[in-house]
C-alpha cells in the first residue's frame, strides 16, 4: 500500500473525506482566459477557490495566485460551460478583472484599417513590422490570410505604435 493510500485511509477513519483531485481540463473544454489583478490580492483564497469552481485543478489555481501577487498578471484555462459574467462580477470583488481573448478576424478590411489609422504607406507598414510587403499587400486585398501571430503583433501595433516600434528597433550608436 502507498503512503497516499495509507493517509487516506487513517484520515476516512477520522472522518467522510471529500477527494478534490480532478484531471486539468482538455482544450476542447476549456478557454483560455487573462486574470489582472487591480488592487490588493487579500482574498487570495477565495480566489483560488472560486478558480476551481471555474474548472482549475487545486495546483493551477495556486499557481494563478502566485502569478497574480507576483506579475499582477496571469492567464489560465477555465471550463467553456463557465458563465464567463458571473466569473468576471465574482473575481472583480476580489480585486481581479477577467479578460478573454479577442476573436482574430483578420479581414483585408480591418488590417488595412489599422494601417491607416497610423498614416502608414503599406512599404512603411510592412518595414516597420518585419513584413514582406507584397505580403500585406496580398492580406490587404484578400488574396491571403495572415496567421494568427501576424494579426496580433498589427494589433498591438494599431493600440501601442510607440511600444511596438520600441520593442522592435535600436538606438544608433
Amino acid at each position: 500500500m502507498s503512503t497516499t493510500s495509507e493517509l487516506k485511509a487513517r484520515l476516512e477513519r477520522l472522518g467522510p473525506v471529500r477527494d478534490v483531485s480532478r484531471r486539468p481540463l482538455s482544450s476542447d473544454e476549456s478557454l483560455l482566459v487573462v486574470l489582472h489583478r487591480t488592487g490588493a490580492l487579500d482574498k487570495a483564497v477565495s480566489v483560488a477557490r472560486r478558480l476551481f469552481a471555474a474548472g482549475l485543478t487545486l495546483k493551477q489555481a495556486h499557481t494563478a495566485i502566485d502569478r497574480l501577487a507576483e506579475f499582477g498578471w496571469t492567464s489560465c484555462a477555465i471550463a467553456k460551460a463557465e458563465d464567463l459574467h458571473r466569473l468576471a462580477a465574482e473575481l472583480a470583488e476580489m480585486n481581479v478583472e477577467l479578460r478573454q481573448r479577442r476573436p482574430l478576424s483578420g479581414q483585408a478590411a480591418d488590417i488595412a484599417v489599422m494601417r491607416a489609422r497610423l498614416g502608414l504607406s503599406q512599404r512603411e507598414y510592412a518595414d516597420l513590422l518585419g513584413l514582406d510587403v507584397r505580403t500585406l499587400q496580398n492580406w490587404e486585398q484578400g488574396r491571403n490570410k495572415p496567421d494568427a501571430a501576424a494579426i496580433n503583433l498589427m494589433r498591438v501595433f494599431d493600440r501601442a505604435p510607440g511600444a511596438v516600434g520600441e520593442a522592435l528597433t535600436e538606438p544608433v550608436g
